[in-house]
C-alpha cells in the first residue's frame, strides 16, 4: 500500500538520493553525447540527443528540488514537463539514424526513401512534441485541479502520437530488414550516390569516393548489412524498446490522473521512466552512430 502525502503534488515526497542519482547519470550520458557529437562532427545530434539529455537533467533537477521543497509548484512542473517532453528529441535522433541505415544498406529495400522517411517521422515527432508542450503549459498555468487534469490529458495525446510514430517506425524498420535479409528489393536498384558504404567496411576497395560508391552498388543488401551497421541496429533496437516501454507507462500514468495509483507510485516512475530513458541514452553512447555509420565530412573527423 502506497502512503499518500496529501499536500504533495506527487502524492509522495521524492526520494532525494534517487533524484540526485538520476540527475548525475543523465548529466554524464548527456556530457558524453555532447562530446561524441562534437568529436564525430555529427551536428544533428545537438538538437536531438544532446537537447533531450539536457531536458532530462532539468527535469530531474526539478524533482530533486521537490524532494527538499515538495510544496513548490515550479519544481513540480519543471519535473513533469521536462521528463515528458525530453524523449521526443531522442526519438528524432533515432528516426534520423534509421533513415541513414536505409541509405547505407540500400534504398531499394525500403518502401520509403530515406528523405521521405526522415521527414515523415520527424514531423510526427514534432507534432507530438508541440502537443506535449501545450499540455504542459496548460497544466503548469492551471488554477484548478480540473484545468490541471485537462493539461495532463493533452500531454497524454502527445505521448500517444509519439507512440504511434514509434510503432509505425518499428513496422517499417522490420519490413526493411526482412526485405534485406530475403534479398527482395521493393524497387529497382540504381547506381545512385545515395548507395554508399562506410569506408571501414570495404576492406579491399579503393579509398577514393568514386570506387567506394561503385563497389557498394555491386554488393547485395545483405552484403552491405555490415558488422558496423548490424551493431548500430542492435543499439537502435535496444533504445527503441526502452523508450517504447516508457511511453506506455507515461500514457497509463497520466490517464489515471494526478491522484491515480500509478501516478503516486514513486518506484514505478523511477523504474519505468527514469531508468528506461537513461538506458536508451547510454546504449546510444555505446552504439554511437559516429562509430558505426559516419559518412562524408563526419567520417573525416576520425580519419
Amino acid at each position: 500500500m502506497v502512503d499518500i502525502v496529501e499536500d504533495s503534488a506527487y502524492g509522495f515526497i521524492p526520494t532525494l538520493w534517487i533524484c540526485v542519482l538520476f540527475t548525475v547519470l543523465y548529466s554524464l550520458t548527456t556530457a558524453a553525447h555532447l562530446g561524441q557529437a562534437t568529436y564525430y562532427r555529427m551536428w544533428w545530434l545537438y538538437p536531438t540527443m544532446v537537447f533531450g539529455g539536457f531536458g532530462e537533467i532539468i527535469g530531474w533537477a526539478g524533482r530533486t528540488w521537490s524532494s527538499r521543497n515538495y510544496h513548490s509548484d515550479k519544481a513540480f512542473y519543471m519535473n513533469i514537463c521536462c521528463t515528458i517532453i525530453a524523449p521526443s528529441f531522442m526519438t528524432a535522433a533515432m528516426f534520423i539514424i534509421m533513415g541513414r541505415i536505409i541509405r547505407l544498406v540500400g534504398e531499394e529495400y525500403s518502401r520509403l526513401r530515406p528523405r521521405t522517411y526522415s521527414i515523415l517521422f520527424i514531423t510526427g515527432d514534432f507534432i507530438a512534441l508541440i502537443i506535449q508542450a501545450v499540455g504542459g503549459a496548460a497544466a503548469a498555468s492551471a488554477d484548478t485541479p480540473e484545468a490541471s487534469e485537462r493539461g495532463a490529458n493533452i500531454m497524454v495525446a502527445g505521448i500517444i502520437v509519439q507512440m504511434a510514430a514509434i510503432t509505425l517506425y518499428c513496422i517499417i524498420q522490420a519490413d526493411f530488414l526482412w526485405h534485406v535479409l530475403k534479398e527482395r528489393p521493393v524497387r529497382l536498384r540504381f547506381a545512385s550516390p545515395n548507395a554508399i558504404t562506410p569506408s571501414s567496411d570495404l576492406e579491399d576497395a579503393s579509398r577514393t569516393v568514386t570506387l567506394e560508391k561503385e563497389a557498394a552498388v555491386q554488393l547485395s543488401g545483405r552484403a552491405r548489412l555490415t558488422s558496423n551497421i548490424r551493431n548500430m541496429l542492435i543499439g537502435l533496437v535496444i533504445a527503441t524498446v526502452f523508450i517504447y516501454i516508457r511511453s506506455i507507462y507515461r500514457t497509463i500514468e497520466l490517464l489515471g490522473g494526478w491522484k491515480g495509483a500509478v501516478y503516486i507510485n514513486e518506484k514505478l516512475f523511477n523504474s519505468l521512466d527514469g531508468m528506461p530513458i537513461f538506458v536508451a541514452m547510454f546504449v546510444l553512447n555505446v552504439f554511437h552512430p559516429g562509430r558505426f555509420i559516419a559518412i562524408g565530412k563526419e567520417r573525416n573527423a576520425v580519419a
